[in-house]
């Protein structure tokens, strides 16, 4: 039967039933009633929310027909060499647009001549900008201070005339232009920065501090929807080395956001419990067949109660989770839709990531008949067959012995699930395979019998299996380093060579101890670490985003 859902978009969420409201109502107060020269930080994380919230502060804000609103996307301008003139340029272009709804003649006027000194500004930084080509390293980029002076200076009584920095120059114009601002009949402009998430962690930093700019000039509100995490991380970078040392570094970090921001809010992350409002308001406002409406509130929601780690839920992790299922149901409804859940939910779990990759995707065989053990009560079943592995996690045990997990156990055939969970989850789709070659690797080492001796008949058919796996891996991993590539292959065909030396077969073989035994599994062991190290980096960077 063929499987027709919709896709939820990852949009902020209007009217949501998270609790915003209130929120919302406090901060877009303060932005309304507070003297013009500040900035509001909205912290969280990726997907708790963020866009949804400034979303609910932007409409109540736009009741107030003397204020502007400035939307920056600084993810959109990622690639810009100066983020300001972007910024600027949007400033302007809001500005531009609000003086075409304004009767007077006056205010039109008042905001055309800002709107042009503005304009001023930025053509004064786009041609300070100087691009070198045909050196070594590639395209450079350069300021040429002079032209961009130049560019503010067009009367003799410019403010830019006497100014010898380009900065200062442009500073002093801006605050000459916005100074005229409520001349024009605004009370402030409003500046919404969002998906700062999205940018590189420099890039955010490079963001942030352009937006100090404005903070001296009156009229501004910055609204700023941030991962604190990605700022602190820019900041490390960019004074890792200097001196001072660590300690330095975490106070940076630390006191950097508190000095950007007057009024920080950090988002109360959503608990379990609040799952069924959010399942709720996604299928009644996602615009969700019935069919689907019902397959998410009888089937999706007892797995979703698992995803919450550490008994919270990102509401934007709960749309990806529901249209990936979405997908693979409308691409092969002929599949089990229980066991589909199954293995979504230990993928989307990041604390069970490692034993998704090393265990269930490497040999799907061998933890199908280990899971049956560990359901029939066999605590050590898993830490038998991959000690690496050690115990279980206590909330992966209790879903591998759910309700939920028992068509794991039940299916036959786990790699065809797995390959299709891969084409919703990676661009890499070959790493399935490779990852399943070196689970055979792992297999082939732990089934090497004790009391083998190397170079015998036996030896030389372990062997000839291990290269057959070396060689898929050899064609799989093309788009590896090479080095760190063939670093572990090598190694194992050195090991292969001790296994089932050149020649062996015309010359008796030699006693083998039960330590070389030993000493050669802990070797093959650390090459198939790091292979399989390597492929579970190439999967999660090649992974959809998250």
């Amino acid at each position: 039967m063929t499987y027709v859902g919709h896709i939820l978009l990852d949009v902020p969420a209007k009217n949501p039933s998270l609790g915003f409201t209130q929120i919302a109502q406090a901060l877009s107060q303060i932005v309304q009633t507070s003297e013009p020269r500040f900035a509001v930080g909205i912290f969280g994380g990726w997907g708790s929310g963020k866009s949804t919230l400034m979303d609910e502060i932007e409409q109540l804000i736009a009741q107030d027909e003397t204020a502007i609103i400035v939307r920056f996307n600084a993810w959109r301008y990622e690639r810009e060499s100066h983020l300001i003139v972007p910024l600027l340029d949007t400033i302007r272009s809001s500005l531009a647009e609000w003086a075409t709804q304004v009767e007077h003649a006056a205010q039109q006027t008042k905001m055309r001549e800002i709107t042009r000194q503005i304009g001023q500004v930025v053509r004064a930084l786009v041609r300070s900008t100087r691009i070198e080509i045909g050196v070594p390293s590639g395209p450079t980029l350069s300021l040429d201070p002079g032209k961009a002076l130049d560019e503010l200076v067009t009367h003799p009584d410019d403010i830019g005339a006497t100014a010898q920095s380009l900065y200062f120059g442009a500073f002093q114009q801006l605050t000459s232009a916005f100074s005229e601002v409520r001349e024009a009949g605004l009370s402030r402009i409003v500046v919404f920065v969002d998906d700062l998430d999205r940018c590189l962690p420099q890039q955010s930093l490079t963001v942030l501090e352009s937006m100090k700019l404005f903070f001296d000039m009156p009229g501004f509100i910055f609204v700023v929807g941030l991962d604190e995490r990605v700022v602190e991380s820019a900041v490390r970078t960019k004074f890792a080395g200097q001196p001072g040392g660590l300690n330095i570094d975490r106070q940076l970090e630390r006191d950097y956001l508190k000095k950007m921001f007057q009024v920080p809010y950090t988002l109360p992350p959503l608990m379990a419990g609040q799952l069924d409002d959010l399942l709720q308001w996604l299928i009644v406002h996602g615009k969700l067949a019935a069919e689907q409406q019902i397959d998410l509130n009888v089937r999706v929601r007892k797995y979703l109660r698992y995803v919450a780690t550490e008994g919270r839920i990102n509401p934007r992790e709960v749309k990806r989770y529901i249209n990936a299922y979405t997908l693979n149901r409308m691409v092969r409804p002929d599949l089990e839709p229980d066991t589909m859940l199954a293995l979504q939910t230990i993928d989307f779990r990041g604390d069970w990531e490692q034993i998704y990759e090393e265990v269930v995707l490497a040999e799907p065989d061998v933890f199908v008949d280990t899971l049956k053990r560990f359901r029939s009560g066999e605590d050590t079943a898993f830490e038998d067959i991959w000690p690496d592995v050690g115990v279980l996690p206590h909330e992966f045990s209790s879903f591998l012995r759910s309700g939920e997990a028992q068509t794991l156990s039940d299916t036959p055939d786990l790699g065809r699930y797995l390959s299709l969970m891969e084409t919703t989850r990676s661009t890499a789709p070959w790493i399935t395979d490779a990852m399943r070659d070196v689970g055979l690797l792992r297999a082939h080492v732990r089934d090497l019998d004790s009391g083998l001796i190397f170079g015998s008949a036996s030896a030389r058919d372990t062997a000839v299996q291990v290269k057959d796996t070396l060689g898929r891996l050899s064609s799989y991993t093309s788009t590896m380093t090479p080095d760190r590539r063939s670093r572990p292959l090598d190694r194992l065909y050195e090991l292969i060579n001790i296994l089932a030396p050149s020649g062996s077969s015309d010359s008796p073989p030699q006693g083998t101890t039960s330590q070389q035994i030993e000493d050669w599994r802990k070797a093959a062991g650390a090459a198939i670490d790091a292979m399989q190290t390597e492929l579970r980096d190439i999967r999660q960077a090649s992974a959809f985003s998250r």
